[in-house]
């Protein structure tokens, strides 16, 4: 490698992080515009800056991004063509990655198309469910309820599949396992159902779905570890008056965070150490592992990374809802969204560290070797440039492997952390609706939803949104 070359691949460094910085900035701006309610600007601002914003691998982080933020705005139409988007892509890619295992297995997940996390393809046919419900399709809305029951039955399946796929390629010298998800009723994509099935009259259907709403909460108690906010009577038709349904969304959905790890091989087995820096400037170790490797070479040490999942939360202790300036009463928690985006990424968790570690030791092997070849060469030119260039080729190679390794961050950023739920029978009529937001000091926001004709037997349903 040549004094120019390597010189390039520094330059090319630099560029890239000039880059990634121009888009953290502008990211900025679009994140401060949706924390003050301006949900519309912010949708405007990712649209219009698409190129800058999302690598072609990064398409599906675009249409969640913007259908999100088109549906805090009420853009419903506009909402959904978004995430519909998202979901055939992230079927498509997903598909890929299964029929093109072989060819992928030592491409670092950053540099594939970004297929979604679980959460994400769980919950965007939440939001689709609900818009279709503000444009008053029911069946559209069913639908969505439908694909999110069907996603959470099959989530387990998929990625044993893949690990399946995994463990055949020529490069696995280990058996590829995944977790297990104990997530596979979601009370959120119930209630919907029960609402629907209510307004159409259908009490025989919103009761089966307050029985599994009920189970969601009893079997699934690391998931749903507060009260049940409904109680029975959601089932039913209203003795008096009209009902009135308030979902409300708040917070802010996990974004990944890179946790480094160091392999150590032996003959046929590998030690795997996390570690952080102490003040010293020496490695503290925090973690350890060793697991049986077969065929690995002993005397190695590389670097890798891992994505981890790190919640955000909500500033909101409470929610008030509010009928022409009178209280109605609070809202309690229905789903804890970030809960479910945790478990559901454990599934495949395990196989993003068993396709790193592999990777890292096959790729850092190779690195090595060829870097041994460099200095060797180098040292034998005779020569003073020949030796300068085979060091900076081997200190190339060490910065390309420990570059390709860097842990896939990539994650949506703006789905909301919470779900919360309030129903209450009112006199019919046109309301005007409010929902109050309070802090640990007193009152963050007041949402007002503005006039709401409440009858008998109609859906009766608002929705709110507070995304910090």
């Amino acid at each position: 490698m040549s004094i120019v070359r390597a010189t390039a691949i520094v330059g090319a460094v630099v560029m890239l992080a000039s880059c990634m910085t121009t888009r953290n900035s502008r990211f900025v701006e679009i994140d401060d515009a949706a924390r003050q309610g301006n949900f519309g600007v912010a949708a405007e601002q990712v649209v219009e800056n698409r190129d800058e914003l999302y690598s072609p691998r990064d398409q599906v982080l675009y249409y969640l991004d913007s259908g999100m933020l088109y549906f805090y705005d009420r853009q419903y139409q506009s909402s959904v063509q978004q995430f519909h988007e998202a979901e055939r892509l992230i079927e498509d890619y997903f598909t890929q990655s299964i029929s093109q295992t072989a060819a992928t297995f030592l491409l670092n997940d950053n540099a594939q198309n970004y297929s979604g996390e679980d959460f994400e393809d769980i919950y965007l046919n939440v939001f689709k469910a609900v818009a279709f419900l503000q444009q008053d399709d029911f069946e559209g809305a069913f639908v969505e309820v439908r694909r999110v029951n069907n996603k959470l039955n099959l989530l387990e399946d998929k990625y044993q599949g893949l690990a399946a796929e995994y463990s055949r390629s020529e490069d696995a010298s280990v058996q590829f396992t995944t977790g297990e998800s104990r997530f596979y009723n979601s009370a959120l994509a119930r209630y919907l159902s029960l609402i629907m099935y209510r307004a159409d009259g259908d009490y025989d259907g919103a009761r089966i779905d307050w029985e599994e709403l009920q189970e969601a909460f009893a079997r699934q108690a690391n998931l749903y570890d507060f009260p049940l906010p409904l109680d029975g009577s959601v089932a039913q038709p209203a003795d008096k008056g009209a009902r009135l349904s308030v979902l409300a969304f708040t917070g802010e959905a996990p974004v990944k965070r890179a946790e480094t790890l160091y392999v150590v091989t032996f003959d046929d087995r590998v030690e795997i150490v996390t570690a952080s820096e102490g003040s010293a400037g020496t490695l503290v170790p925090e973690g350890y592992a060793s697991f049986y490797y077969p065929g690995v070479e002993g005397g190695y040490r590389f670097k890798f990374q891992l994505p981890r999942m790190e919640l955000r939360g909500s500033d909101v202790q409470r929610i008030r809802v509010v009928a022409d300036g009178q209280p109605l009463g609070e809202l309690n928690l229905l789903e804890n969204m970030e809960q479910v985006a945790l478990d559901t990424f454990q599934v495949r968790e395990p196989l993003i560290f068993l396709k790193t570690v592999t990777r890292t030791i096959v790729k850092g092997i190779a690195a090595q070797r060829g870097k041994e070849q460099m200095q060797e060469a180098g040292a034998n030119s005779g020569s003073m440039l020949g030796l300068a260039a085979g060091l900076i080729g081997s200190v190339a190679t060490d910065v390309a492997v420990d570059a390709s390794e860097q842990a896939d961050l990539r994650v949506s950023r703006y789905f909301p952390a919470y779900a919360y739920v309030g129903e209450w029978v009112v006199e019919p009529g046109t309301r005007t609706i409010e929902v109050e937001y309070y802090g640990s000091n007193g009152l963050l926001r007041v949402e007002n939803i503005g006039p709401v004709d409440i009858q008998p037997g109609q859906l009766n349903f608002v929705t709110s949104f507070h995304n910090n």
